[in-house]
């Protein structure tokens, strides 16, 4: 079993967060572990049209833990730009 990790800037335009697993993990969803490194401003999770109004708030220093299937891809946008997540992806 292979880890991915790494990190994202996000800005205010929707960025994908991981596509390390997209199409790969023989078909199998995977674990995803998302942290906002951010210590003042909140991230917005969600798909590729996710806006600061639309997607998932993910506060400052938050993270939180995702099934997600390979076939599909996870956004993040900020209010600002040079936001900085963490992921950690592991196959199940």
């Amino acid at each position: 079993m292979a880890f991915y990790s790494g990190q994202v800037s996000v800005g205010t335009v929707a960025t994908v967060i991981d596509g390390t697993l997209v199409g790969a993990a023989g078909g199998n969803p995977y674990k995803m572990h998302i942290n906002n490194n951010d210590n003042t401003t909140d991230v917005f999770i969600g798909g590729s049209a996710v806006t600061t109004t639309t997607g998932y708030r993910l506060e400052k220093l938050e993270a939180m833990n995702l099934m997600v299937s390979p076939t599909d891809r996870l956004y993040a946008v900020s209010s600002k730009e040079g936001h900085i997540l963490s992921w950690l992806t592991e196959p199940v």
